[in-house]
Protein backbone atom coordinates (compact mmCIF):
# COMPACT_ATOMS: atom_id res chain seq x y z
CA UNK A 1 0.00 0.00 0.00
CA UNK A 2 1.57 3.61 -0.96
CA UNK A 3 1.42 5.81 1.69
CA UNK A 4 -0.95 7.96 -0.04
CA UNK A 5 -3.29 5.32 0.76
CA UNK A 6 -2.46 4.77 4.43
CA UNK A 7 -2.51 8.58 4.55
CA UNK A 8 -6.27 8.46 3.20
CA UNK A 9 -7.36 4.99 5.82
CA UNK A 10 -6.36 7.51 9.05
CA UNK A 11 -10.04 8.65 9.44
CA UNK A 12 -10.93 4.73 10.06
CA UNK A 13 -8.48 4.93 12.87
CA UNK A 14 -10.28 7.71 14.38
CA UNK A 15 -13.36 6.49 14.07
CA UNK A 16 -12.22 3.06 16.60
CA UNK A 17 -10.97 5.34 19.07
CA UNK A 18 -13.95 7.51 19.18
CA UNK A 19 -15.99 4.42 18.94
CA UNK A 20 -14.68 3.25 22.48
CA UNK A 21 -15.94 6.36 23.82
CA UNK A 22 -19.65 6.11 22.95
CA UNK A 23 -19.34 2.45 23.98
CA UNK A 24 -18.93 3.11 27.63
CA UNK A 25 -23.24 3.64 27.37
CA UNK A 26 -24.29 1.41 24.37
CA UNK A 27 -27.72 2.94 24.71
CA UNK A 28 -28.84 5.44 22.05
CA UNK A 29 -27.52 8.82 23.25
CA UNK A 30 -27.44 12.49 22.47
CA UNK A 31 -23.95 14.23 20.81
CA UNK A 32 -23.88 17.91 21.71
CA UNK A 33 -21.01 19.76 19.66
CA UNK A 34 -19.05 22.85 20.23
CA UNK A 35 -19.14 24.68 17.23
CA UNK A 36 -15.67 25.03 16.04
CA UNK A 37 -15.41 21.32 15.97
CA UNK A 38 -18.24 20.78 13.40
CA UNK A 39 -16.06 20.75 10.25
CA UNK A 40 -13.35 18.55 11.56
CA UNK A 41 -15.67 15.86 12.88
CA UNK A 42 -17.82 16.15 9.57
CA UNK A 43 -13.91 15.11 7.67
CA UNK A 44 -13.42 12.57 10.62
CA UNK A 45 -16.37 10.75 10.38
CA UNK A 46 -19.74 12.45 9.18
CA UNK A 47 -23.62 12.55 10.37
CA UNK A 48 -24.02 8.73 9.39
CA UNK A 49 -21.46 7.22 10.79
CA UNK A 50 -22.97 8.82 14.10
CA UNK A 51 -26.12 7.71 13.80
CA UNK A 52 -24.98 4.13 12.90
CA UNK A 53 -22.72 4.73 16.45
CA UNK A 54 -25.54 5.20 18.45
CA UNK A 55 -26.62 8.84 18.27
CA UNK A 56 -29.80 9.40 18.06
CA UNK A 57 -29.24 13.51 17.79
CA UNK A 58 -27.03 15.72 17.36
CA UNK A 59 -27.09 18.93 18.74
CA UNK A 60 -25.27 22.48 18.81
CA UNK A 61 -23.81 23.77 21.60
CA UNK A 62 -26.00 26.68 22.72
CA UNK A 63 -25.92 29.00 26.22
CA UNK A 64 -28.97 27.29 27.06
CA UNK A 65 -29.51 23.55 26.53
CA UNK A 66 -32.58 21.78 25.77
CA UNK A 67 -34.51 19.34 27.73
CA UNK A 68 -32.69 15.73 26.97
CA UNK A 69 -34.82 14.06 29.36
CA UNK A 70 -33.42 10.58 30.29
CA UNK A 71 -31.48 10.07 27.40
CA UNK A 72 -26.78 9.66 27.63
CA UNK A 73 -25.73 13.31 26.84
CA UNK A 74 -21.99 13.46 24.88
CA UNK A 75 -20.90 16.50 25.21
CA UNK A 76 -17.86 17.13 22.96
CA UNK A 77 -15.75 20.25 23.39
CA UNK A 78 -12.00 21.76 22.88
CA UNK A 79 -9.75 22.70 25.72
CA UNK A 80 -11.62 26.17 26.88
CA UNK A 81 -12.00 26.97 30.29
CA UNK A 82 -15.08 28.99 29.63
CA UNK A 83 -16.60 26.46 27.06
CA UNK A 84 -16.02 23.83 29.86
CA UNK A 85 -17.60 26.03 32.66
CA UNK A 86 -20.59 26.63 30.05
CA UNK A 87 -21.11 22.69 29.75
CA UNK A 88 -20.30 22.16 33.68
CA UNK A 89 -23.19 24.49 34.46
CA UNK A 90 -25.44 23.26 31.93
CA UNK A 91 -25.32 19.92 33.79
CA UNK A 92 -25.63 20.88 37.25
CA UNK A 93 -28.89 22.84 36.02
CA UNK A 94 -30.50 19.49 35.64
CA UNK A 95 -28.67 17.40 37.96
CA UNK A 96 -30.80 15.92 41.11
CA UNK A 97 -27.93 16.03 43.77
CA UNK A 98 -29.73 13.79 46.14
CA UNK A 99 -30.60 11.06 43.35
CA UNK A 100 -27.85 12.12 40.41
CA UNK A 101 -27.99 9.62 36.92
CA UNK A 102 -25.05 7.42 36.61
CA UNK A 103 -23.17 7.10 32.96
CA UNK A 104 -25.11 9.95 31.86
CA UNK A 105 -23.18 12.60 31.48
CA UNK A 106 -19.69 12.43 29.43
CA UNK A 107 -17.45 15.21 27.96
CA UNK A 108 -15.12 14.52 25.73
CA UNK A 109 -12.21 17.20 25.56
CA UNK A 110 -10.64 17.38 21.85
CA UNK A 111 -7.74 16.64 21.51
CA UNK A 112 -6.99 16.74 25.68
CA UNK A 113 -8.39 17.14 29.06
CA UNK A 114 -6.64 19.85 31.06
CA UNK A 115 -6.17 19.09 34.95
CA UNK A 116 -8.20 21.95 35.98
CA UNK A 117 -11.45 20.43 34.77
CA UNK A 118 -10.82 17.57 36.64
CA UNK A 119 -10.28 19.79 39.70
CA UNK A 120 -13.34 21.98 39.22
CA UNK A 121 -15.34 18.58 38.97
CA UNK A 122 -14.51 17.39 41.80
CA UNK A 123 -14.84 21.05 43.46
CA UNK A 124 -18.77 19.95 42.78
CA UNK A 125 -18.66 16.34 43.68
CA UNK A 126 -19.55 15.51 39.99
CA UNK A 127 -16.01 13.84 38.70
CA UNK A 128 -16.87 10.02 37.80
CA UNK A 129 -19.87 9.62 39.87
CA UNK A 130 -22.04 11.86 37.62
CA UNK A 131 -19.81 13.34 34.75
CA UNK A 132 -16.84 11.02 33.22
CA UNK A 133 -14.44 12.70 31.20
CA UNK A 134 -12.92 11.67 28.18
CA UNK A 135 -9.67 12.47 25.75
CA UNK A 136 -10.40 11.91 22.11
CA UNK A 137 -7.19 13.11 19.52
CA UNK A 138 -8.37 11.81 16.13
CA UNK A 139 -5.43 11.01 13.33
CA UNK A 140 -4.46 13.89 11.36
CA UNK A 141 -7.01 14.70 8.95
CA UNK A 142 -6.36 14.26 5.32
CA UNK A 143 -7.25 17.28 3.94
CA UNK A 144 -5.42 17.26 0.16
CA UNK A 145 -3.13 14.97 -1.39
CA UNK A 146 0.19 15.21 0.99
CA UNK A 147 -1.73 17.28 3.35
CA UNK A 148 -2.33 16.15 7.24
CA UNK A 149 -3.94 18.90 9.38
CA UNK A 150 -4.62 17.61 13.02
CA UNK A 151 -7.15 20.77 13.08
CA UNK A 152 -6.46 22.43 16.74
CA UNK A 153 -7.41 26.13 16.14
CA UNK A 154 -6.25 26.77 19.53
CA UNK A 155 -2.35 25.84 18.96
CA UNK A 156 -0.91 29.28 18.24
CA UNK A 157 -2.67 31.87 20.46
CA UNK A 158 -2.01 29.30 23.39
CA UNK A 159 1.82 27.84 22.66
CA UNK A 160 3.11 30.83 20.64
CA UNK A 161 0.91 34.00 22.10
CA UNK A 162 0.63 32.93 25.56
CA UNK A 163 3.01 30.55 26.44
CA UNK A 164 1.12 27.76 27.78
CA UNK A 165 2.45 23.99 26.95
CA UNK A 166 -0.71 22.18 27.55
CA UNK A 167 -1.55 21.43 24.12
CA UNK A 168 2.01 20.26 23.07
CA UNK A 169 1.75 16.48 24.85
CA UNK A 170 -0.99 16.58 22.03
CA UNK A 171 1.44 17.10 19.11
CA UNK A 172 3.70 14.59 20.14
CA UNK A 173 1.06 11.87 20.54
CA UNK A 174 0.17 12.61 17.35
CA UNK A 175 3.06 12.11 15.74
CA UNK A 176 3.47 8.75 17.70
CA UNK A 177 0.58 7.62 17.03
CA UNK A 178 1.48 8.36 13.10
CA UNK A 179 4.33 6.20 13.39
CA UNK A 180 2.02 2.89 13.94
CA UNK A 181 0.87 3.58 10.39
CA UNK A 182 3.84 4.90 7.72
CA UNK A 183 6.53 4.25 10.54
CA UNK A 184 9.68 6.21 12.05
CA UNK A 185 12.04 7.85 9.56
CA UNK A 186 15.14 7.47 9.94
CA UNK A 187 16.92 10.81 9.99
CA UNK A 188 14.75 13.90 12.09
CA UNK A 189 15.66 17.09 12.25
CA UNK A 190 13.77 19.41 14.41
CA UNK A 191 14.04 23.36 14.23
CA UNK A 192 13.17 25.65 17.24
CA UNK A 193 12.20 25.65 20.64
CA UNK A 194 9.08 23.36 20.86
CA UNK A 195 9.97 21.70 17.92
CA UNK A 196 12.78 20.66 20.13
CA UNK A 197 10.70 19.54 22.82
CA UNK A 198 8.07 17.67 20.18
CA UNK A 199 11.22 15.09 19.77
CA UNK A 200 11.90 14.58 23.27
CA UNK A 201 8.70 14.11 24.17
CA UNK A 202 7.90 11.45 20.98
CA UNK A 203 11.12 9.97 22.23
CA UNK A 204 9.73 9.08 25.73
CA UNK A 205 6.26 7.75 24.22
CA UNK A 206 8.03 5.19 22.67
CA UNK A 207 10.06 4.53 25.31
CA UNK A 208 7.33 4.45 27.45
CA UNK A 209 4.57 3.13 25.29
CA UNK A 210 6.39 1.02 22.76
CA UNK A 211 7.70 1.84 19.26
CA UNK A 212 6.98 1.11 15.87
CA UNK A 213 7.99 -2.36 14.52
CA UNK A 214 7.33 -1.32 11.52
CA UNK A 215 11.37 -1.82 9.95
CA UNK A 216 11.08 0.75 6.88
CA UNK A 217 9.67 4.05 6.93
CA UNK A 218 7.14 5.49 4.21
CA UNK A 219 9.49 8.46 4.73
CA UNK A 220 13.29 9.03 4.71
CA UNK A 221 13.52 12.28 6.96
CA UNK A 222 11.00 13.95 9.36
CA UNK A 223 11.41 17.74 9.51
CA UNK A 224 9.83 19.41 12.84
CA UNK A 225 9.93 23.64 12.40
CA UNK A 226 8.45 26.17 14.64
CA UNK A 227 5.96 28.34 13.10
CA UNK A 228 8.08 31.45 14.52
CA UNK A 229 11.45 30.48 12.80
CA UNK A 230 9.93 31.41 9.50
CA UNK A 231 7.22 34.61 9.85
CA UNK A 232 7.84 35.74 6.62
CA UNK A 233 6.63 32.65 4.81
CA UNK A 234 2.97 33.47 6.66
CA UNK A 235 3.55 37.34 6.52
CA UNK A 236 4.03 37.59 2.72
CA UNK A 237 1.12 37.89 0.29
CA UNK A 238 0.67 34.57 -1.57
CA UNK A 239 0.52 35.17 -5.35
CA UNK A 240 -1.07 31.70 -5.97
CA UNK A 241 -4.96 30.57 -5.78
CA UNK A 242 -5.10 28.56 -3.27
CA UNK A 243 -3.45 31.07 -1.48
CA UNK A 244 -5.28 33.65 -2.01
CA UNK A 245 -8.90 31.94 -1.61
CA UNK A 246 -8.17 31.61 1.50
CA UNK A 247 -6.55 35.40 2.55
CA UNK A 248 -10.62 36.64 1.84
CA UNK A 249 -12.43 33.50 2.69
CA UNK A 250 -12.80 31.92 5.59
CA UNK A 251 -11.24 27.97 5.30
CA UNK A 252 -12.14 25.62 7.69
CA UNK A 253 -10.80 22.39 7.65
CA UNK A 254 -9.89 22.20 3.58
CA UNK A 255 -13.41 23.23 2.87
CA UNK A 256 -14.31 27.28 1.78
CA UNK A 257 -18.40 27.74 2.52
CA UNK A 258 -19.48 31.20 2.49
CA UNK A 259 -22.87 32.45 2.36
CA UNK A 260 -23.85 36.69 2.21
CA UNK A 261 -24.59 37.75 5.49
CA UNK A 262 -28.42 38.22 5.85
CA UNK A 263 -27.99 41.69 6.93
CA UNK A 264 -25.19 43.31 4.62
CA UNK A 265 -23.82 46.65 5.02
CA UNK A 266 -22.28 48.90 2.04
CA UNK A 267 -20.30 51.00 4.65
CA UNK A 268 -17.30 49.85 7.14
CA UNK A 269 -17.18 51.84 10.41
CA UNK A 270 -15.22 54.30 9.33
CA UNK A 271 -17.38 55.38 6.59
CA UNK A 272 -15.19 52.73 3.67
CA UNK A 273 -17.02 51.34 0.96
CA UNK A 274 -17.18 47.47 1.65
CA UNK A 275 -15.85 45.37 -1.58
CA UNK A 276 -18.19 42.44 -1.69
CA UNK A 277 -17.13 38.83 -2.28
CA UNK A 278 -19.51 36.03 -3.92
CA UNK A 279 -20.88 33.06 -1.91
CA UNK A 280 -18.72 30.28 -2.75
CA UNK A 281 -18.82 26.32 -1.72
CA UNK A 282 -15.69 25.05 -2.28
CA UNK A 283 -13.91 21.96 -1.52
CA UNK A 284 -9.95 22.33 -1.68
CA UNK A 285 -9.53 18.69 -2.46
CA UNK A 286 -7.98 17.74 -5.87
CA UNK A 287 -9.36 14.33 -5.46
CA UNK A 288 -12.70 16.20 -5.42
CA UNK A 289 -11.94 19.16 -7.73
CA UNK A 290 -10.46 18.59 -10.41
CA UNK A 291 -11.00 22.22 -11.48
CA UNK A 292 -9.41 23.10 -8.11
CA UNK A 293 -6.05 20.35 -8.85
CA UNK A 294 -5.28 22.28 -12.12
CA UNK A 295 -5.21 25.89 -10.87
CA UNK A 296 -4.54 25.66 -6.84
CA UNK A 297 -0.99 26.09 -7.54
CA UNK A 298 -0.61 28.19 -10.62
CA UNK A 299 -0.05 31.88 -10.04
CA UNK A 300 -3.43 34.00 -9.95
CA UNK A 301 -2.67 35.57 -13.30
CA UNK A 302 -2.65 32.61 -15.29
CA UNK A 303 -5.89 31.31 -13.32
CA UNK A 304 -8.87 33.33 -14.91
CA UNK A 305 -7.24 32.47 -18.19
CA UNK A 306 -7.57 29.22 -17.34
CA UNK A 307 -11.03 29.34 -16.06
CA UNK A 308 -12.12 30.82 -19.12
CA UNK A 309 -10.39 28.27 -21.39
CA UNK A 310 -12.56 25.81 -19.36
CA UNK A 311 -15.79 27.67 -19.37
CA UNK A 312 -15.37 27.75 -23.75
CA UNK A 313 -14.88 24.20 -23.86
CA UNK A 314 -18.06 23.93 -22.05
CA UNK A 315 -20.11 26.11 -24.56
CA UNK A 316 -18.56 24.02 -26.91
CA UNK A 317 -19.90 20.79 -24.87
CA UNK A 318 -23.43 22.72 -25.40
CA UNK A 319 -23.40 23.50 -28.83
CA UNK A 320 -21.94 19.88 -30.12
CA UNK A 321 -25.20 18.20 -27.77
CA UNK A 322 -27.38 20.59 -29.70
CA UNK A 323 -26.56 18.68 -33.21
CA UNK A 324 -26.87 15.12 -31.77
CA UNK A 325 -29.24 12.56 -32.88
CA UNK A 326 -31.47 10.95 -30.56
CA UNK A 327 -29.59 7.91 -29.74
CA UNK A 328 -26.81 9.98 -29.35
CA UNK A 329 -28.37 12.26 -26.68
CA UNK A 330 -29.44 9.46 -24.75
CA UNK A 331 -26.04 7.71 -24.28
CA UNK A 332 -24.60 11.67 -23.44
CA UNK A 333 -27.58 11.60 -20.81
CA UNK A 334 -26.27 8.30 -19.71
CA UNK A 335 -22.59 9.12 -19.46
CA UNK A 336 -21.57 12.73 -19.73
CA UNK A 337 -24.14 14.51 -18.61
CA UNK A 338 -24.07 14.53 -14.58
CA UNK A 339 -20.27 14.74 -14.73
CA UNK A 340 -20.21 18.20 -17.03
CA UNK A 341 -23.28 19.27 -14.71
CA UNK A 342 -20.52 19.21 -11.73
CA UNK A 343 -18.07 20.65 -13.57
CA UNK A 344 -19.86 23.73 -14.61
CA UNK A 345 -20.90 24.12 -11.00
CA UNK A 346 -16.99 23.47 -9.85
CA UNK A 347 -16.18 26.25 -12.65
CA UNK A 348 -18.49 28.25 -11.46
CA UNK A 349 -17.94 28.48 -7.94
CA UNK A 350 -13.88 29.06 -9.37
CA UNK A 351 -14.80 31.99 -11.67
CA UNK A 352 -16.99 33.74 -8.67
CA UNK A 353 -13.70 33.11 -5.77
CA UNK A 354 -11.88 34.60 -8.81
CA UNK A 355 -13.87 37.70 -8.99
CA UNK A 356 -14.10 38.34 -5.23
CA UNK A 357 -10.21 38.43 -5.31
CA UNK A 358 -9.75 40.49 -8.07
CA UNK A 359 -12.67 42.81 -6.49
CA UNK A 360 -11.21 42.54 -2.80
CA UNK A 361 -7.39 42.67 -3.50
CA UNK A 362 -7.00 43.90 -7.00
CA UNK A 363 -6.45 47.71 -5.97
CA UNK A 364 -3.77 47.19 -3.76
CA UNK A 365 -2.30 44.18 -5.07
CA UNK A 366 0.71 45.35 -7.61
CA UNK A 367 1.75 48.02 -4.61
CA UNK A 368 1.94 45.74 -1.95
CA UNK A 369 3.97 43.13 -3.72
CA UNK A 370 6.61 45.87 -5.09
CA UNK A 371 7.00 46.98 -1.29
CA UNK A 372 6.72 43.13 0.02
CA UNK A 373 9.84 42.69 -2.51
CA UNK A 374 11.64 45.88 -1.27
CA UNK A 375 11.22 44.54 2.62
CA UNK A 376 12.92 41.29 1.70
CA UNK A 377 15.68 43.10 -0.40
CA UNK A 378 16.17 45.25 2.71
CA UNK A 379 15.40 48.58 0.30
CA UNK A 380 13.11 51.66 0.43
CA UNK A 381 12.71 51.31 4.37
CA UNK A 382 11.20 54.79 4.59
CA UNK A 383 8.91 54.50 1.79
CA UNK A 384 8.22 51.14 3.03
CA UNK A 385 6.98 52.40 6.23
CA UNK A 386 4.74 55.21 4.71
CA UNK A 387 2.85 52.32 2.46
CA UNK A 388 2.55 51.07 6.49
CA UNK A 389 0.97 54.48 7.93
CA UNK A 390 -1.17 55.09 4.63
CA UNK A 391 -3.01 51.67 4.65
CA UNK A 392 -3.72 51.58 8.39
CA UNK A 393 -6.24 54.45 7.23
CA UNK A 394 -7.01 53.65 4.10
CA UNK A 395 -7.95 50.34 4.05
CA UNK A 396 -9.07 50.27 7.92
CA UNK A 397 -8.43 46.54 8.17
CA UNK A 398 -6.11 46.14 11.52
CA UNK A 399 -5.20 42.55 10.75
CA UNK A 400 -3.80 43.57 7.42
CA UNK A 401 -1.53 46.60 8.90
CA UNK A 402 -0.55 44.72 12.15
CA UNK A 403 0.44 41.88 9.47
CA UNK A 404 2.56 44.37 7.59
CA UNK A 405 3.79 45.93 10.48
CA UNK A 406 5.43 42.50 11.85
CA UNK A 407 6.69 42.08 8.67
CA UNK A 408 9.18 45.15 8.51
CA UNK A 409 10.02 44.40 12.46
CA UNK A 410 11.69 41.29 11.85
CA UNK A 411 13.46 41.99 8.06
CA UNK A 412 13.72 45.87 8.32
CA UNK A 413 14.09 47.00 11.86
CA UNK A 414 11.93 49.54 12.99
CA UNK A 415 13.48 51.95 15.16
CA UNK A 416 11.77 52.59 19.01
CA UNK A 417 10.01 55.65 17.59
CA UNK A 418 8.68 54.23 14.91
CA UNK A 419 7.00 51.50 16.58
CA UNK A 420 5.79 53.55 19.07
CA UNK A 421 4.30 56.01 16.18
CA UNK A 422 2.26 52.74 14.63
CA UNK A 423 1.35 51.69 17.87
CA UNK A 424 -0.09 55.06 18.82
CA UNK A 425 -2.05 55.37 15.57
CA UNK A 426 -2.56 51.78 15.38
CA UNK A 427 -4.92 51.80 18.81
CA UNK A 428 -6.19 55.66 17.76
CA UNK A 429 -7.82 53.68 14.58
CA UNK A 430 -9.00 50.73 16.14
CA UNK A 431 -9.22 51.23 20.08
CA UNK A 432 -7.59 50.99 22.82
CA UNK A 433 -8.88 48.16 24.26
CA UNK A 434 -6.22 45.98 21.95
CA UNK A 435 -3.66 47.85 24.17
CA UNK A 436 -2.99 44.19 25.22
CA UNK A 437 -1.56 43.38 22.02
CA UNK A 438 1.71 45.35 22.58
CA UNK A 439 3.14 42.66 25.16
CA UNK A 440 2.19 39.71 22.93
CA UNK A 441 4.14 41.23 20.16
CA UNK A 442 6.74 41.99 22.53
CA UNK A 443 6.55 38.18 23.88
CA UNK A 444 6.77 36.85 20.28
CA UNK A 445 9.68 38.67 19.29
CA UNK A 446 8.32 40.81 16.90
CA UNK A 447 9.32 43.92 18.82
CA UNK A 448 12.11 45.11 21.52
CA UNK A 449 10.16 45.83 25.61
CA UNK A 450 11.07 49.54 25.83
CA UNK A 451 9.33 49.96 28.94
CA UNK A 452 11.26 53.22 30.35
CA UNK A 453 13.22 52.31 33.63
CA UNK A 454 12.79 47.88 32.76
CA UNK A 455 16.03 46.16 32.60
CA UNK A 456 15.41 43.52 29.14
CA UNK A 457 17.27 40.65 30.08
CA UNK A 458 15.09 39.01 27.13
CA UNK A 459 15.87 39.90 23.83
CA UNK A 460 13.81 39.74 20.83
CA UNK A 461 13.91 36.09 19.31
CA UNK A 462 14.83 37.92 15.63
CA UNK A 463 17.66 40.09 17.42
CA UNK A 464 20.41 37.22 17.64
CA UNK A 465 20.13 36.84 13.77
CA UNK A 466 20.15 38.65 11.55
CA UNK A 467 17.53 38.01 8.64
CA UNK A 468 19.07 38.72 5.58
CA UNK A 469 22.14 36.90 6.55
CA UNK A 470 19.92 33.80 7.51
CA UNK A 471 18.39 33.82 4.10
CA UNK A 472 21.34 34.55 2.10
CA UNK A 473 23.19 31.75 3.43
CA UNK A 474 20.00 29.55 2.58
CA UNK A 475 19.25 31.39 -1.00
CA UNK A 476 16.17 32.20 0.11
CA UNK A 477 15.92 35.54 -1.29
CA UNK A 478 16.04 36.04 -5.25
CA UNK A 479 18.43 38.24 -6.81
CA UNK A 480 16.18 39.60 -9.82
CA UNK A 481 12.56 38.84 -8.72
CA UNK A 482 11.43 40.16 -12.45
CA UNK A 483 13.27 37.05 -13.87
CA UNK A 484 11.30 34.46 -11.95
CA UNK A 485 8.97 32.57 -14.50
CA UNK A 486 5.71 32.87 -12.66
CA UNK A 487 3.65 30.87 -15.60
CA UNK A 488 6.29 27.97 -15.96
CA UNK A 489 8.09 28.23 -12.75
CA UNK A 490 11.64 26.54 -11.67
CA UNK A 491 11.84 28.32 -8.48
CA UNK A 492 9.65 28.22 -5.27
CA UNK A 493 9.97 31.83 -4.85
CA UNK A 494 7.06 32.26 -7.61
CA UNK A 495 4.46 31.41 -4.47
CA UNK A 496 5.06 35.19 -3.50
CA UNK A 497 5.94 36.46 -6.58
CA UNK A 498 9.47 35.90 -7.03
CA UNK A 499 10.05 37.88 -3.19
CA UNK A 500 11.56 35.21 -1.13
CA UNK A 501 11.62 30.93 -0.75
CA UNK A 502 9.99 29.68 2.11
CA UNK A 503 12.36 28.16 4.84
CA UNK A 504 10.98 24.52 4.89
CA UNK A 505 11.46 24.33 1.40
CA UNK A 506 15.14 25.28 1.64
CA UNK A 507 15.59 22.35 4.64
CA UNK A 508 14.10 19.93 2.16
CA UNK A 509 16.05 20.69 -1.10
CA UNK A 510 19.30 20.22 0.99
CA UNK A 511 18.34 16.59 2.36
CA UNK A 512 17.11 15.99 -1.14
CA UNK A 513 20.75 17.21 -2.45
CA UNK A 514 22.72 15.21 0.93
CA UNK A 515 24.57 17.95 1.69
CA UNK A 516 26.29 16.99 4.62
CA UNK A 517 24.36 16.92 8.04
CA UNK A 518 27.06 18.65 9.67
CA UNK A 519 26.55 21.33 6.90
CA UNK A 520 23.17 21.29 7.03
CA UNK A 521 23.05 21.97 10.98
CA UNK A 522 25.75 24.95 10.78
CA UNK A 523 23.09 26.65 8.43
CA UNK A 524 20.63 26.29 10.67
CA UNK A 525 22.05 26.30 13.61
CA UNK A 526 21.44 31.08 13.32
CA UNK A 527 18.04 30.19 12.55
CA UNK A 528 17.10 28.65 16.28
CA UNK A 529 17.63 25.42 18.08
CA UNK A 530 18.95 22.61 15.96
CA UNK A 531 18.27 18.43 16.81
CA UNK A 532 19.24 15.99 14.46
CA UNK A 533 18.60 12.07 14.45
CA UNK A 534 20.43 9.68 12.11
CA UNK A 535 20.05 6.14 12.46
CA UNK A 536 22.83 6.27 9.59
CA UNK A 537 20.25 5.99 6.80
CA UNK A 538 21.50 9.30 5.11
CA UNK A 539 21.97 10.45 1.89
CA UNK A 540 18.39 9.53 2.18
CA UNK A 541 17.12 5.83 0.79
CA UNK A 542 13.57 6.89 0.59
CA UNK A 543 13.17 10.23 -1.06
CA UNK A 544 9.99 10.95 0.38
CA UNK A 545 10.01 13.62 3.46
CA UNK A 546 7.37 14.34 5.98
CA UNK A 547 7.07 18.21 7.41
CA UNK A 548 5.57 19.32 10.44
CA UNK A 549 5.36 22.74 10.90
CA UNK A 550 4.16 23.44 14.55
CA UNK A 551 1.96 26.43 14.69
CA UNK A 552 0.25 26.31 11.49
CA UNK A 553 1.03 25.96 7.54
CA UNK A 554 0.28 28.26 4.56
CA UNK A 555 -1.14 27.27 0.85
CA UNK A 556 2.13 29.16 0.08
CA UNK A 557 4.49 27.06 1.63
CA UNK A 558 3.01 23.84 0.53
CA UNK A 559 2.60 24.95 -2.84
CA UNK A 560 6.55 26.15 -2.79
CA UNK A 561 7.17 22.42 -1.95
CA UNK A 562 4.99 20.76 -4.39
CA UNK A 563 7.29 22.28 -6.98
CA UNK A 564 10.39 21.26 -5.34
CA UNK A 565 8.51 17.92 -5.15
CA UNK A 566 8.35 17.70 -9.11
CA UNK A 567 11.67 19.51 -9.50
CA UNK A 568 13.26 16.66 -7.82
CA UNK A 569 11.31 13.60 -8.54
CA UNK A 570 10.84 12.76 -5.18
CA UNK A 571 7.44 13.40 -2.29
CA UNK A 572 7.01 15.77 0.83
CA UNK A 573 4.06 15.49 2.88
CA UNK A 574 2.74 18.21 5.02
CA UNK A 575 1.60 17.80 8.36
CA UNK A 576 0.60 21.05 10.71
CA UNK A 577 -1.82 21.28 13.60
CA UNK A 578 -3.77 23.74 10.74
CA UNK A 579 -3.45 25.56 7.45
CA UNK A 580 -3.35 29.61 8.49
CA UNK A 581 -2.58 32.69 6.68
CA UNK A 582 -1.24 35.82 8.00
CA UNK A 583 -4.16 37.69 9.09
CA UNK A 584 -5.21 34.07 11.22
CA UNK A 585 -2.18 34.32 12.88
CA UNK A 586 -2.58 38.26 13.51
CA UNK A 587 -6.00 38.05 15.02
CA UNK A 588 -4.16 35.35 17.30
CA UNK A 589 -2.23 38.00 18.84
CA UNK A 590 -5.39 40.37 19.01
CA UNK A 591 -6.87 37.57 20.93
CA UNK A 592 -7.08 37.10 24.69
CA UNK A 593 -5.74 33.76 26.08
CA UNK A 594 -8.34 30.50 24.87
Amino acid sequence: MDYFKKLSSLQEISKQQLLKIFLVNPNLKFLVIESSLIKPLERVCGVQWLKSSGIEKIFKLEPVAPNFQDNPIFYMIPPELKIFNRVVDQIRAQVDIENPPSNKYHIIVIPRQLYIFQEELEQYGLLDSVVKLHSFQWMPIHLDTGILSLEMPLLYNTLFVYENYSLLPALSKALWQLSFVIGKPNLILTLGQHSNTILKQYENLCIDKGDTDKVDSDFGALIIIDRSIDYPSALLTPGIYAGLLSEIYPVKSGMCDYKKPETETNLDNKCNPIRKKQPVNIALNSQQDTVYADIKNRYFTQVTSVLSNLTKQLKTEKVSSQEMALDEIKHYVQTQLQATKLRKNLISNHLLAAESIINILGHRYERQKEVEIDITHNSNKSANFSYLEEILTTENDMLLSLRLFCLISITQCLSETEIKSFWRKFLHQFGYSYGFAFNNLTTLGFIEDYTPGKLNLKLPKFASSNFYTNAKNLRQIPADPDNVNLNHPTCASYVYGGAYIPLITQIAGLLFNSIPLEDVQIKLESFGKVAIRNEKRYPLLCRNILVYVVGGVTYAEIAACNLLETLMGSKICILSDRIVNGNDLMGEILSLPK
